[in-house]
């Protein structure tokens, strides 16, 4: 399925919900083809009509959006989603895709629609997204090829088959990021304190990083052989290591991504009371 036949002939792509990960979503749909701009609609809880504006496409109201969308991202906030869609009158033969962080399909009551729950990362936006798509053999194939092309024309697709691995994935994939740019963030601080100018101290970490990754995506690969690789007796590297240890950077990561698959879990709990 190409890029240019995800949708039907003038279908629409809706958004409920339009923040950081939504407004990447629709970038990157719109730089990869899958969608004409003027074929993209989008209800936001504030300044709607700005974001539509600057993004390209058309504003409206959540009802309208359901209404007229054959495709519908839900990409509101994790308390807002039950009480939400709960107002709206969603019909048969649209797909409701939830992007919410935390909410289980079972709080979400879409019907007639079909619903599918997806995680993907503000890395779409550039076309080089991780998503997890909810494969667990209540939803029709042909709804999970939809998604599936939908997403992968963004980035990279994994399909998972129980729902509550998304909790850890939302922790990784869709949290993961925000940790990696602090650790960019400070080792471009670290190269300035070490003497470069920043710019080039940027420049030089972002290069860095796509380097180190496109290592580390070669099969077979091992991010702790990759290490060692480089880390030379009483060199330069091994004393680097050394500092992160003493201050616990490894430990520090693992709590970060644990802590948020926890905050994951909670906002289920929420959403079963909301």
């Amino acid at each position: 399925m190409s890029p240019s036949t995800l949708l039907p002939d003038a279908g629409i792509l809706g958004f409920i919900g339009c923040g950081q990960l939504g407004r990447s979503l629709v970038r990157g749909f719109i730089e990869a083809g899958v969608v004409d701009p003027e074929r993209v609609v989008i209800a936001a809880r504030s300044s709607a009509a700005e974001t539509a504006k600057a993004l390209g496409v058309r504003s409206a109201t959540a009802i309208e959006v359901a209404g007229e969308a054959d495709v519908i991202i839900l990409a509101v906030k994790p308390a807002d989603a039950p009480r939400l869609v709960t107002g709206l009158h969603f019909q048969l033969g649209q797909i409701v895709i939830s992007v919410v962080a935390g909410v289980p399909r079972s709080r979400l009551q879409v019907s007639p629609a079909s619903l599918l729950r997806v995680m993907p990362n503000t890395a779409c936006r550039v076309g080089r997204g991780t998503t997890a798509l909810l494969n667990s053999g209540d939803e029709l194939p042909e709804d999970l090829a939809l998604a599936r092309a939908l997403f992968e024309a963004v980035g990279v697709v994994f399909e998972l088959p129980d729902e509550g691995l998304f909790h850890a994935v939302t922790a990784l994939s869709a949290s993961g990021p925000a940790f990696l740019f602090t650790a960019m963030d400070a080792l471009t601080d670290g190269a300035v304190a070490a003497g470069l100018p920043r710019d080039l101290a940027r420049r030089m970490v972002v290069s860095t990083f796509v380097g180190a990754t496109a290592l580390a995506a070669v099969p077979g690969s091992m991010p702790a052989s990759l290490r060692d690789e480089i880390t030379s007796p009483a060199g330069t590297t091994i004393r680097g290591l050394q500092v992160l240890e003493q201050r616990a950077f490894r430990g520090a990561l693992v709590e970060a991504v644990v802590a948020s698959a926890e905050r994951s879990k909670e906002l289920a709990r929420e959403a079963e009371k909301s």
